[in-house]
């Protein structure tokens, strides 16, 4: 049986803004995936996929050679990376993300076997009501019942 999960996309307000000498702020979105059973967190940043790509490291690039097929000019996607809570650490896992900005289509790929989480979704992310003042994810993503939660 799949995992519960619940993603929560942001536009990335910081986008375009440098952060150091000729250093910008790349990633389109941010969002964290949250899975209820058991208790992770996974924070991802949607990048275009030229951008995405150039981040690969060595070990990601088999990941890259599967996606490059997959995706087309409005698709984003992102690496997975784990948040513990606990210690504020995080560490990148094998897996990615994939955001359809025409349909809204998420797909997640996630092998953590230290969080034992192996699993992959395929979800539509619907907009958010924004409330004034409050920081609202701009799109939320889940195939469960958040009141639950």
């Amino acid at each position: 049986m799949q995992k519960e999960i619940a993603v929560r996309l942001f536009q990335n307000a910081k986008y375009g803004t440098t952060y150091a000498k000729g250093v910008r702020h790349q990633a389109l979105f941010n969002a964290t995936a949250d899975i209820k059973n058991p208790k992770v967190k996974y924070v991802l940043d949607f990048y275009t996929y030229e951008h995405w790509e150039f981040l690969a490291k060595e070990n990601q690039l088999e990941i890259v050679n599967q996606v490059r097929n997959e995706v087309d000019k409005d698709t984003l996607v992102s690496w997975i990376v784990r948040y513990d809570l606990a210690t504020k650490t995080k560490t990148s896992v094998y897996g990615f993300g994939t955001l359809n900005m025409k349909t809204n289509e998420l797909i997640l790929c996630v092998l953590d076997g230290e969080a034992e989480v192996e699993d992959s979704w395929k979800l539509t992310a619907k907009p958010c009501r924004a409330i004034a003042g409050k920081n609202i994810a701009e799109l939320l993503a889940t195939n469960s019942e958040l009141a639950s939660w």
